[in-house]
């Protein structure tokens, strides 16, 4: 028996130890498949100064920018993110293949991290490349909460380098960024009063804008706006000059540059000479040389940088609108500053559309442009009159940069053209080769595509020989270069969506895999600042669905004045452009303003992802939808977090008001409003006579201009009271009266409102504004009821104005104007 008991307990003891011999051999084979790279991140809110002021920022693990994340394709990544903060945060994988319970967008794929706990995201590393990553949560991304993530390869990298650098470029503000939200949504002009662009009568007329802005203004457009926000710096890893003294002469450097900004894009310069792509998005590409380029927001370029010789070389990275940049010295000694770029010429619509990606101006004598009459009529007439009859159009891209609606063939003969003091040279026309969309899209012949998105090579099977363009050059205009920026911006290429071509073929086989087409019109308004697709935001309609193994092909019409750099989740997506099949994959793109690019991506990764403009407050707005696969359950943990508190991210009320003291009368109004109801209350009371008139109404939009509303108002003023009068009534000291009527925004921003009240009398008042100076308005306003006001108001600063004006009930005054 005793023996019996000791055998037994010899059985078990071999038996956990083969057990626990056999674990830590399949660990470390696991290991072995899969080296796990670990990292733990605290989100926590702390004081920041970055633009000399002391602010509540957010930070991980005490940084802005966020710890950057080193792997190496086929690492097992886990990541434990607790939230030290007082509400609810997030961490999106920027570009980054995983399971769609990770990807980190609250209330859609990924559970928010609730302040005190601690959330682990555990994926294999399936590519390689420079990625990012960023809060999905509110506005934390645009409060610091960003980070950048650099993935080595398995194998040795194809490009040979001496050093590498990662480069996170971002915008700050000292303003709160919910502050930042309001005001867009009233309207406020200050942030461009701030940036120096405004766009006042005075100075349109002095730039010979006067016609064009009419003509925008009929169309009830509102002034150019290259940028929305006014930034108080603008960064390099967190700094505004950053400095590499270990860069020596003859050194090749690659440097991962990320856009991680929230709504700031950046013209990038090397005054060393040119910059050589070599990725794109993470993704590998042809190397080609280019001068400058336009880095959208969310985007990713690794670029070659050679330092040729001795001193300090800039690689400055200037904001779109001009409004300032950051700095990125390489080397050690005296300076060599990158060339200062003209400011954007935003009082004529055609030079901010070409201004972005654009990289020539070409004479199209043999291009056939076809764009719907009643398109052109409703949404372009004054590029119908003024940009698309001048022969000197730049193309910033054969097919990437196509007007919406817009076809172009037979431009292998085209010859260059010089105009506007611009310089081509040395480009043969007959080295260029430009294909059709959808023939490109269709030439591959290969089944699958890898996770990364890449074709094997052993499945190419596209005999089509591209041929290269030969380099452009171009002498940018500016009023005043120095010798040294003429001779730069002399041989200067500028870099386009075209000259961007995978390693190996992209194209999807067609025949295998059903296509389907989507067609989405990016869409918007800058007067009450609503984004949309196809004239709906994402609480309007919010899901596409997907079945698994198609593929679709989104052609994105940008109809709005503003450039949207659209992101997928999830996915890498082929951008379609004049190489065919070897069209670039990029998981985020910039549609520029007025114009078409398609896209192309295969389902193969099941989940719910987000697709949405990338710049932050057009997010906010609206401007996003997601892809459901039709047979993808969520898990059971997500059933806690109801997508509907993202859907409420573009419906949130807005709150401010203004109070005007004046020396004749006073004035209030509040305002409470969100994406289609509105609710008002405005009132006045004259000092002298003891007058006064409140109206409170509540409003809903109808179409984007008519909005019918109810209220009511009370008044102590004759043509109130002479209603009792009139009447034969006892008259009171005040009469209250229901009211119905409807607002409509005329051409020329007009503001037309027609009602009437319970007493049958009918008013009609038609109000508006003029921008007279930089800092001066003049408002007027005329009713049916031989009422009305002009009054100018000179802008302090973004909370108080100076007011003076005449108005029928209250004579002459002038006072103080406040806003909250």
């Amino acid at each position: 028996m005793k023996f019996m008991n000791i055998t037994n307990i010899f059985r078990i003891i071999v038996g956990v130890l083969t057990w626990i011999i056999l674990q830590n051999i399949s660990t470390q084979a696991c290991a072995q498949t899969h080296p796990v790279r670990e990292y733990w991140l605290t989100i926590r809110e702390q004081k920041v100064n970055k633009a000399g002021k002391w602010i509540k920022a957010v930070t991980v693990n005490d940084s802005i920018p966020a710890t950057t994340l080193y792997f190496t394709e086929g690492d097992s990544a886990v990541i434990h993110i607790t939230n030290a903060m007082e509400e609810p945060s997030s961490i999106h994988w920027h570009g980054i293949l995983l399971p769609n319970y990770y990807d980190g967008v609250p209330y859609l794929s990924t559970p928010p991290i609730a302040p005190g706990k601690t959330f682990t995201v555990r994926f294999v590393i399936r590519q390689h490349g420079t990625y990012w990553y960023h809060s999905h949560s509110m506005m934390q991304e645009q409060r610091g909460l960003y980070g950048a993530i650099v993935i080595y390869p398995r194998k040795q990298a194809p490009h040979k380098y001496d050093k590498e650098k990662t480069i996170l470029l971002s915008d700050w503000t000292n303003e709160s960024p919910h502050r930042i939200m309001n005001n867009l949504k009233r309207g406020l002009e200050w942030y461009t009063i701030k940036k120096g662009q405004a766009q006042s009568l005075d100075r349109v007329i002095a730039h010979h804008g006067l016609g064009e802005r009419i003509q925008m203004a009929w169309q009830r457009m509102p002034p150019m706006d290259i940028s929305d926000v006014y930034y108080d710096a603008f960064l390099a890893n967190g700094q505004r000059a950053l400095y590499f003294p270990d860069a020596k002469p003859g050194d090749r450097i690659r440097v991962r540059i990320i856009n991680g900004s929230s709504s700031t894009f950046f013209h990038l310069q090397y005054s060393g000479g040119n910059m050589q792509i070599i990725a794109a998005d993470g993704q590998d590409v042809k190397p080609v040389e280019i001068t400058r380029m336009l880095i959208g927001i969310a985007e990713t370029y690794d670029v070659i940088l050679t330092i040729p010789g001795n001193g300090q070389y800039e690689l400055r990275a200037t904001a779109q609108d001009g409004s300032g940049w950051a700095s990125v010295y390489f080397g050690k000694g005296s300076l060599h500053p990158a060339p200062t770029l003209p400011k954007p010429d935003i009082f004529h619509m055609e030079a901010v559309m070409m201004e972005g990606m654009a990289g020539m101006k070409m004479k199209m004598d043999h291009m056939n442009m076809y764009v719907s009459q009643k398109r052109m009529e409703r949404e372009m007439p004054y590029i119908r009159k003024d940009y698309l009859s001048r022969e000197d159009i730049r193309i910033g891209g054969a097919l990437s940069m196509q007007m919406p609606g817009m076809h172009m063939h037979d431009m292998d003969n085209m010859h260059m053209h010089d105009m506007d003091n611009m310089e081509m040279h040395d480009m043969d026309m007959h080295d260029m080769e430009m294909h059709d969309t959808e023939m490109d899209a269709s030439q591959g012949e290969q089944p699958h595509q890898t996770h990364t998105g890449e074709m094997p090579a052993n499945t190419m099977s596209d005999n089509h020989d591209m041929h290269h363009m030969h380099m452009l050059h171009m002498e940018m205009q500016d009023d005043s270069p120095s010798a040294n920026e003429k001779n730069m911006q002399a041989d200067s290429v500028i870099f386009n969506y075209d000259m961007l071509q995978a390693l190996h073929s992209t194209a999807f086989d067609t025949t295998q895999h059903p296509v389907r087409h989507l067609t989405f019109n990016l869409t918007g308004s800058m007067w009450r600042y609503n984004w949309s697709i196809n004239g709906k935001t994402l609480s309007e309609e919010d899901s596409i669905q997907v079945k698994q193994g198609e593929i679709l092909r989104i052609t994105l019409n940008n109809e709005t004045m503003m450039y949207h750099p659209m992101h997928l989740h999830g996915h890498f997506f082929r951008v379609i452009n004049a190489n065919g099949s070897f069209s670039p994959l990029k998981h985020t793109v910039i549609v520029p303003p007025m114009r078409s690019i398609t896209i192309e991506f295969a389902a193969n990764e099941p989940g719910d992802w987000f697709f949405h403009c990338h710049i932050l407050y057009h997010m906010m707005a609206g401007m996003a939808r997601t892809f459901q696969y039709t047979d993808y359950i969520q898990p059971d943990t997500m059933q806690y977090f109801p997508i509907k508190h993202l859907l409420h991210d573009d419906n949130h009320w807005f709150f401010w008001g203004n109070a005007m003291l004046a020396s004749n009368y006073g004035e209030g109004y509040l305002s409470y409003s969100n994406r289609k109801n509105w609710i008002q209350v405005n009132g006045e009371y004259g000092w002298h006579h003891q007058q006064y008139e409140w109206q409170s109404t509540y409003e809903r939009f109808i179409t984007r201009y008519l909005r019918p509303y109810a209220g009511v108002v009370t008044s102590n003023k004759e043509e109130y009271l002479n209603y009792f009068k009139n009447n034969g009534k006892p008259i009171p000291s005040q009469d209250t009266r229901g009211i119905i009527g409807a607002r409509y925004l005329l051409p020329l921003f007009l503001n037309a409102d027609l009602r009437m009240d319970t007493r049958a009398h009918v008013r009609f008042t038609l109000s508006g504004e003029t921008w007279l100076f930089p800092r001066i308005w003049l408002n007027y306003s005329v009713n049916t009821d031989k009422e009305w006001y002009v009054q100018a108001e000179g802008m302090i600063n973004a909370n108080i104005s100076l007011t003076a004006g005449y108005h029928s009930d209250y004579a002459w005054g002038g006072g103080l104007l406040f806003r909250f």
